[in-house]
């Protein structure tokens, strides 16, 4: 069951909701929703771009905290090019083969 929160925005926050709630022609709790919504999935996709990246899991246990498929997950990795053969990339990789043994 939804819980009702209370939150207190500043002018500039609560009139950029209202202009998005009017533009979709939607509730104010709604637009917040929405954004709400938005923002906890980029933070989720990025908390697990910066795990994978410091080698503190393998791409599916990223993909699983992003809330992502694994291949869904992989195209994001490749389009921050975290994915290939470049020197950075083998770092990555030896990084996370030194995880796997520790």
């Amino acid at each position: 069951m939804p819980e009702p929160v209370y939150v207190r925005f500043d002018d500039e926050e609560l009139d950029f909701v209202e202009r998005l709630a009017k533009e979709d022609k939607i509730t104010r709790s709604e637009a917040i929703k929405r954004l709400v919504g938005y923002a906890s999935k980029k933070l989720r996709i990025e908390k697990a771009l910066n795990s994978y990246k410091e080698g503190k899991c393998t791409i599916r246990e990223a993909a699983e905290t992003a809330g992502l498929r694994y291949f869904e997950f992989f195209e994001i990795l490749a389009k921050e090019n975290l994915i290939g053969t470049s020197a950075e990339n083998i770092d990555l990789l030896m990084r996370q083969v030194e995880n796997i043994k520790s």
